[in-house]
């Protein structure tokens, strides 16, 4: 698997740009040989060096192995998510949003006129999706259309704006980025390599516990109380990279409880009943469904009162 440089953005000093952005990186040890079946002495986060590192440094062993793209929990993801119909249409008024353009040209330093606006319209929601989709991108709109339409409508919601860069260094030397969740512009911004079920689920969840999870004033549910005390109670996070924040791990959280959801028999079936220490989570996920499981289920609706609205504030694209 290739080693992707972990996300970097540059925020400029601007009183408009959001408070914080969360970046993704696959563990590339999820496609280590035997790695999952080792005890291993948690060395992913170490407390002494990282200030945000939870439980301890420790988590969920055997890992459930849903980093990576066509992985065991990608495939289960592909499988059992149902998707969703959508239309496309092309943005022919030489416009996009402020928020792509901030993003993709101001701190990201691709080339505006290199890219393409499109409204995706999906039957489960009335309001349009934006898709502002670089020329290099290797995915096709109706690739990253359908890669989206993947996701549950009522965790699509928490976001409006898909930014997609090309792949290579060579595209943009200025970008070394992967993926991340811009959740107070409802943003999700990355490489279309990036547009891929399970990286999708991870970065939704950061918008999920901004927006609607949130017990309000702009706090996530994972800077709250009770998200850390679940953890506490644990003694583990969900997965070797959730054990960097409480953030982190808040989003990995989301990716268990949607394969608990979505795959027959759970999370039990998923791991083929061999994985003995799923306990070791239960509170996490336990908390988690209880502020956002409605988001992580399939079917339904989206709901407008709730949904990120659609971007209205444009600038000149060429």
């Amino acid at each position: 698997m290739a080693v992707f440089k972990t996300l970097l953005i540059a925020l400029a000093a601007a009183a408009n740009a959001p408070a914080a952005v969360v970046a993704f990186q696959p563990d590339p040890r999820a496609t280590n040989t035997g790695l999952a079946k080792r005890a291993d002495a948690y060395p992913f986060c170490n407390p002494a060096t990282n200030p945000n590192c939870i439980a301890g440094g420790k988590y969920l062993v055997p890992i459930l192995e849903f980093s990576s793209e066509n992985g065991p929990g990608d495939l289960a993801y592909q499988q059992y998510l149902p998707a969703s119909p959508w239309t496309f249409s092309k943005w022919t008024n030489g416009l996009m949003p402020e928020r792509c353009y901030y993003w993709g040209v101001t701190a990201d330093k691709w080339k505006a006129t290199d890219f393409l606006v499109y409204n995706v319209t999906y039957t489960d929601c009335a309001t349009p999706f934006v898709v502002c989709r670089h020329q290099k991108s290797t995915k096709s709109i109706g690739q990253l259309a359908s890669q989206i339409g993947k996701l549950p409508v009522r965790m699509r919601q928490a976001s409006s704006i898909y930014i997609v860069y090309g792949d290579l260094n060579t595209d943009n030397p200025n970008y070394g980025g992967y993926m991340a969740t811009l959740a107070g512009d409802g943003v999700v911004v990355g490489r279309s390599v990036a547009y891929f079920s399970t990286s999708l689920v991870h970065e939704t969840g950061h918008a999920v516990d901004s927006t609607l999870a949130s017990p309000g004033g702009g706090k996530p549910f994972s800077g709250t109380a009770a998200w850390a005390a679940a953890v506490k109670a644990d003694g583990y996070a969900v997965s070797a990279y959730g054990a960097g924040s409480y953030v982190e791990d808040f989003a990995e959280a989301g990716r268990a409880v949607l394969l608990d959801t979505v795959v027959p028999g759970g999370l039990a079936a998923f791991t083929g009943g061999k994985n003995a220490n799923l306990t070791q989570i239960a509170a996490q996920l336990k908390a988690f469904k209880a502020v956002a499981g409605t988001f992580y289920t399939p079917g339904g609706k989206c709901d407008l009162a709730k949904k990120f609205p659609f971007p209205t504030k444009l600038v000149k694209r060429v």
